[in-house]
């Protein structure tokens, strides 16, 4: 352990201390004090944006127990350098100030005390070495299924990043190899999500790119406005991929601002929506530490936040034009009739389909004329027909052509056990898994014995064990079940392409348990129909030799494609044969009919004539009629597009509504308990005490004057004169009132009553709220 008094050379295995009051910064090779007037000392900030400037994606950050928010602009710096960002569980925390003021999107590993040390020894010492090759074809499986559910394109990150990204989930829920993580992930679904969003830098911050705020400011936030003006409707703004709030913000800061004198303004709905819940829950709470906005003029921080604590809480006005909600670009519907979108730096992490489709909804959910905003490194390409560039280097587009139809969701959930056979993509590609923990069979059974086991076969033949490992396979076996790698050792039924594994097994197990041949007619299950194939496949036993017991399983399959058409073809044939003798004989009856009736159908062929006329002139009314059908059912189509995207929209206000009832819930019993508190205060003082408001009621009274009241409940209050005290003049209604007095008074009209004194004070609460104190106490001296 060593003080650092001036800078130091970093070492292994050394614990530095801070002077107090002292700042200190670290570089690549050395740790020094710094001289800094401004904030917090030591400042956590400056500690942790000058370690992740020296070590990047080495670096892991630690936030524990403490107050104000000192730290969380620095772990921001941190996750964007593509560091590890570890908090102290806030729940058992003694002071949960600074682990809660970090956003969710930038904390990778939540974790109790006790725990953070074994979590920083597993993530420093194990560190993220490529996986053995057993696993590697199992990861980019898990990958690839990944990639499919959320639409994440994982082909531009470099493997080591993965891994270490991966890493460091698997550390956060204690598990020890992939395998185990894999398990882990089928059965949480919710660890998909975090593992997503670990792969997706969502740093963000208020006003983030001035520039492009400065023009829709000046630009295209008037025309909206004069737009939604002139329909008489609100103005609709849809922040899709809002992370934490800021951007969401941003927005309704500058509509405020040029709303603010317009009489006729319209009614503002800015809808932000992020696939992470966490971030989601984060930006509705709307409360940021000072740090985050340092970059806003000190006039717009007043305007628009209230101070909390250490931290800023967004304004009621401003948090009143937002509804936040979790919402899947992949599987959600759009929001309809949108002024303007922002979706930047989303699309740059989705497969090309999940880009299209997202561009396609965004061109049903804007207006005509409305605007898209892309990131930096985004473009409209893939759906460039609908949308028109406004502003090329801040990529703002403009919507254009034709109504579309929004799509339906492509994504579906990859469900654990699934019996599809993998698709290797990516850097792990070409990598066969063998069978941990088993023997090579090889070892247990001679090459000799599989290959004695195929003579006089002539088609493809695969020798299997019980444990299904491939002994031996021919090329015709591999052209047929697409096996095109190594394959002997391997899981024949895991290995298998085109055809349906889970019935080739069955017969294995179904052989093996009855000792009798199996055979069964397999086809092709994902070629197209006017492709696929038919083999017979026969499984038979074979007993070796040497009297062992271990059993081999001699599979044959035949392409028998040709054979199966020709079959269908004659089936077809006779069935046709069938139908064209019944529809012979019924042509010969009704030859029959037609000529006894060719005179009589003659003798009307005239008045038909007459007719025609008419015909055509009713063919054409339906005609017309069929057209305005067509055009009402396109209606209706519209309509219920329209109102799926509206219940959509309600969902996400109801969750809205769900999440600030909770906030009253809290507020009002967090009042109860103070008043409460108050109500044993004054029960404490001596005398009675009282409270009113201006309407003359009762906040607030102590046990003293509940019971005056009670044992004086018929008498007439009368003053030094006993002289009934006027209604008007009561202690209660003066004050009420907010006169400031000393009255002497007492209970009936005899000499003999007990006197008091009354005195008023008027005091105004922080909100403003006018409140009459009275404290009644008994003359000394009076009987």
């Amino acid at each position: 352990m060593r003080v650092v008094t001036d800078r130091d050379l970093l070492e292994p295995g050394v614990i530095y201390v801070v002077p107090p009051n002292r700042d200190v910064m670290v570089t690549e090779t050395e740790i020094r004090l710094h001289e800094d007037g401004q904030g917090p000392h030591p400042s956590i900030d400056l500690l942790f944006t000058s370690a992740a400037e020296a070590f990047g994606e080495s670096l892991i950050a630690v936030v524990l127990s403490g107050t104000g928010s000192d730290g969380a602009a620095g772990a921001r710096e941190v996750k964007f350098a593509g560091g590890t960002v570890i908090i102290q569980n806030p729940e058992t925390a003694a002071f949960p100030g600074m682990p809660l003021s970090l956003a969710p999107s930038i904390v990778d590993i939540v974790a109790n005390l006790d725990r953070i040390g074994e979590l920083l020894d597993t993530l420093v010492m194990e560190g993220f070495d490529a996986p053995p090759v057993s696993e590697q074809t199992q990861l980019q499986t898990f990958l690839d299924q990944i990639c499919e559910h959320s639409g994440i394109d994982f082909s531009s990150y470099k493997q080591p990043t993965i891994l270490r990204r991966l890493h460091r989930r698997m550390v956060a829920t204690g598990q020890s190899g992939i395998p185990e993580y894999i398990r882990h992930v089928r059965n949480e679904p919710a660890e998909r999500q975090r593992l997503i969003s670990s792969f997706l830098i969502k740093v963000t911050e208020f006003f983030r790119d001035p520039e492009l705020f400065t023009h829709l400011e000046e630009n295209v936030l008037p025309e909206l406005i004069q737009q939604a003006e002139a329909r008489g409707e609100d103005l609709r703004i849809w922040s899709a991929g809002c992370a934490t709030g800021e951007e969401a913000y941003s927005l309704a800061i500058m509509v405020s601002d040029l709303l603010r004198e317009d009489e006729a303004a319209p009614n503002v709905r800015i809808f932000a929506t992020d696939l992470d819940d966490d971030a989601v829950a984060f930006a509705r709470r709307g409360i940021y530490p000072a740090r985050s906005l340092r970059n806003l003029p000190e006039t717009m921080v007043h305007r628009h936040f209230v101070k909390f604590g250490n931290d800023y809480e967004v304004s009621k006005h401003l948090r009143s034009m937002l509804v936040f909600g979790q919402h899947d670009l992949g599987q959600r519907a759009p929001f309809p009739r949108i002024d303007l979108i922002l979706c930047r730096n989303v699309l740059i992490y989705f497969t090309p389909a999940l880009q299209r489709r997202a561009l396609q909804l965004f061109a049903f959910s804007l207006r005509a004329a409305g605007y898209l905003v892309l990131g930096k490194s985004e473009t409209v390409n893939p759906l460039a027909e609908f949308f028109a560039v406004d502003e090329p280097r801040l990529k703002i587009y403009g919507r254009i052509g034709d109504r579309v139809l929004f799509p339906p969701s492509r994504m579906h959930d990859i469900t654990p056990g699934s019996s599809s056979p993998p698709r290797l993509t990516g850097p792990l590609r070409g990598v066969q898994p063998a069978s941990p923990g088993r023997e090579p069979a090889r070892a247990r059974i001679g090459l000799s014995d599989a290959v004695h086991a195929l003579l006089g076969v002539p088609c493809g033949v695969v020798v299997v064990d019980r444990d299904y490992d491939i002994h031996y396979l021919n090329s015709e076996a591999r052209r047929l079940f697409g096996i095109h790698t190594t394959a002997l050792d391997q899981d024949f039924v895991h290995l298998i392409h085109h055809f349906d594994a889970r019935a080739i097994r069955r017969a294995i197990d179904r052989v093996a348990a009855t000792g009798t041949p199996a055979e069964l007619i397999l086809q092709a299950i994902d070629s197209p129909t006017d492709a696929r194939r038919t083999v017979s496949f026969t499984c038979s036993p074979h007993e070796r030799g040497d009297g062992r017991e271990l059993t081999l399983f001699v599979l044959s399959a035949i392409d028998v494609t040709e054979r199966e058409e020709l079959r269908q073809r004659h089936a077809v044939a006779e069935n046709d044969v069938g139908r064209l003798v019944t529809a012979n004989e019924e042509v010969l009856l009704a030859n029959e009919e037609l000529a006894s009736t060719i005179l009589s159908l003659r003798s009307k062929n005239e008045e038909l004539l007459v007719s025609v006329e008419e015909i055509q002139a009713a063919t054409e009314e339906v005609e017309t009629l069929n057209e305005e059908l067509q055009a009402s059912n396109e209606e209706l189509e519209t309509l219920n597009e329209e109102l799926q995207a509206t219940v959509e929209e309600r969902n996400t206000t109801n969750n809205d509504m769900r999440a600030r009832s909770i906030e009253m819930q809290e507020v009002a019993a967090e009042a109860e308990s103070t008043r409460q508190q108050l109500r044993s205060i004054v029960d404490g003082v001596e005398g009675a005490v009282v409270v009113v408001d201006a309407d003359g009621v009762v906040v607030l009274e102590n046990a003293a004057h509940a019971a005056l009241l009670a044992s004086n409940e018929d008498a007439v209050m009368v003053d030094s004169s006993h002289q009934p005290i006027p209604v008007g003049e009561l202690p209660l209604q003066r004050a009420a009132r907010g006169e400031q007095f000393l009255v002497r008074f007492a209970f009936g009209q005899s000499d003999h009553e007990a006197w008091y004194i009354a005195t008023g004070n008027p005091r105004t609460t922080a909100d403003g709220t006018a409140l009459g104190i009275v404290t009644i106490r008994e003359e000394s001296g009076s009987s």
